[in-house]
């Protein structure tokens, strides 16, 4: 089984993007769900996008009028992400979530950490962590948004468990999830049409299976106050606010 990192790599990095369907429709809907927040940053303020992917969150961001530091383990992704830039202020950087912190010369105004991001990580110690490193990272009055999709509540049997993506006349990529105590065993599955032959690539990773109750225990335990909460089509978001 290949770390989270090393299936991004080698396997779905290159297709990322691709089985989100179409990038506008992600940012547009990104752009449309920061506004009904009233999110209004100064001339200075300074956003986070930890797992930042291709920029669906960060050019929302920085359209918005913040500095953003786009941070991703993904160089093809970041890739992708500064293609798109167009001179918007998005600085991105290629490290682990746990470093995060290294990067930043002052508190943030916003971190966010969507796109079902925690769950990448390699178990609930270092979820712990990057969520204390959030809260010290935040100015007063700052705000930290997180996405992740429920694991906890709902648990797929049978053919639930077997998820098409997205296909088109050349690809088709699915999923397999396999339910276990702690973590969602995953097993990514693309087949690909070459010179008339479909051919079958398999790449498999680990799925923290976190509980938003937990984490905003931690959160409201650092000070900080749960401000508002979402659950759409599985995925959970939350949003905190540092008092001022």
């Amino acid at each position: 089984m290949e770390t989270v990192k090393d299936h991004y790599d080698r396997f779905l990095g290159s297709v990322y993007s691709w089985i989100l369907g179409d990038f506008e429709t992600a940012r547009q809907k990104n752009t449309a769900y920061f506004n009904t927040l009233d999110l209004a940053p100064d001339d200075n303020a300074i956003a986070v996008d930890l797992g930042c992917g291709p920029g669906s969150q960060s050019l929302p961001l920085a359209e918005l009028g913040y500095s953003v530091l786009a941070i991703d383990f993904c160089q093809e992704l970041l890739d992708e992400l500064g293609q798109r830039t167009g001179g918007l202020p998005i600085r991105t950087v290629c490290d682990d979530l746990l470093s995060f912190r290294s990067h930043m010369s002052e508190p943030a105004d916003l971190i966010v950490c969507m796109g079902d991001t925690l769950v990448h990580l390699p178990d609930e110690k270092a979820v712990e962590s990057v969520i204390n490193d959030v809260c010290d990272s935040l100015k007063p009055g700052g705000t930290f948004i997180y996405a992740i999709r429920d694991y906890v509540d709902y648990t797929p049997h049978g053919a639930a468990r077997f998820i098409p993506i997205r296909a088109n006349d050349d690809q088709i990529f699915t999923c397999f999830l396999d339910y276990r105590q702690d973590v969602v065993h995953v097993h990514d599955v693309l087949y690909r049409r070459i010179d008339g032959e479909w051919q079958m690539r398999i790449s498999d990773y680990l799925k923290l299976r976190l509980d938003t109750r937990h984490i905003n225990e931690q959160i409201t335990g650092r000070g900080l106050v749960v401000a508002a909460g979402d659950d759409a089509d599985g995925m959970i978001t939350v949003v905190a606010r540092r008092p001022e």
